[in-house]
């Protein structure tokens, strides 16, 4: 059979540009469900990266249209969280340096998100000068409605409270807006293994009980992937690499705890070992059929490699 093999269709096990693209939108779809200073970086540079190779795939003959509608949906939620992107990133002038440092040359609309927001600022002046009893009856109907409109969401409303308090360094916050949470909450294990940890860094015996309570709704691996999480953004990067450690030892196939001690290593400036996390990741991945983790953790390896002036190890076969 002749002819040559497509950019979207190349044999399994090789990471084509297509691999990345699916990889670069996948994660781009992970970091919008909520944005924080954290990931507002590479939330930016994974979807800039992710237009230039659709347009390059586009260009060479490769069906794209479905990387295109989800790169059109993510263009579209970016506009709707307009706020929480720019706030993410230090305000309208942090975001407008990061942006161009990025990726300079571009200027769609969901892009220049400091633009979307003085659209929206001039848009409701306007709206303010044209009626102000007018919008006062809309915002009393807003307010009888709001149980309707705005749905209570105590878990994403806590979780966001905590991101803002430790940004802050404030733990105190922090566990209060757990505390909140759970009151509406009590068995969420998610809140469950943020109130275990901020107690624990508090040195308060209470929060084993909380940890106890998670694992038992978890089990054993989702709680120790759970718990990693939080302790990355509380920058406990030991723990983490101990803990899943522990799983790497006792699961058959442990990609996740893999890619997740290379975050931590990552962190610690330990880039070898970081490398050597997210080569086995990619290889349990690629062997178990998990093909966004699989390409993610090559995306990653090479943006790492890069960083990091490695040599690019043995491909996986």
């Amino acid at each position: 059979m002749s002819g040559e093999m497509s950019k979207l269709q190349q044999e399994v096990g090789i990471l084509n540009e297509g691999d990345v693209l699916r990889a670069l939108i996948a994660e781009s779809e992970k970091a919008l469900v909520a944005v924080t200073s954290e990931n507002v970086r590479s939330l930016l540079s994974n979807v800039a990266e992710a237009h230039r190779l659709l347009d390059e795939l586009r260009a060479s003959g490769a069906d794209v249209r479905a990387e295109e509608a989800r790169l059109q949906s993510i263009e579209e939620r970016m506009i709707k969280q307009a706020k929480p992107i720019v706030v993410a990133a230090g305000g309208d002038q942090a975001f407008v340096a990061l942006r161009r440092t990025i990726a300079p040359n571009l200027d769609a609309s969901w892009w220049v998100l400091e633009e979307v927001l003085a659209a929206n600022r001039r848009r409701r002046l306007k709206q303010l000068a044209a009626g102000l009893a007018a919008l006062a009856v809309i915002g009393v109907i807003g307010f009888l409605l709001r149980g309707v409109l705005f749905p209570p969401n105590p878990v994403g409303d806590a979780l966001f409270a905590v991101q803002a308090a430790l940004r802050d360094g404030d733990t105190a916050r922090a566990l209060q807006a757990i505390e909140r949470g759970l009151e509406a909450a009590p068995a969420n294990p998610t809140l469950l293994v943020w109130r275990g940890a901020l107690l624990e860094r508090q040195n308060d015996p209470a929060g084993v009980a909380a940890f106890e309570a998670a694992r038992a709704a978890l089990g054993e691996k989702d709680f120790l992937i759970e718990k990693a999480q939080a302790y990355l953004m509380l920058g406990e990067n030991d723990q983490v690499i101990a803990d899943m450690t522990r799983l790497i030892e006792t699961e058959p196939d442990p990609a996740e705890a893999h890619f997740i001690r290379a975050t931590a290593y990552e962190n610690k400036n330990q880039l070898w070992q970081a490398l050597q996390d997210l080569e086995a990741a990619a290889e349990i991945a690629q062997r178990t059929g998990n093909d966004t983790l699989f390409a993610t953790a090559r995306v990653r390896m090479g943006v790492l490699m890069q960083s990091a002036g490695a040599i690019a190890p043995t491909a996986t076969p």
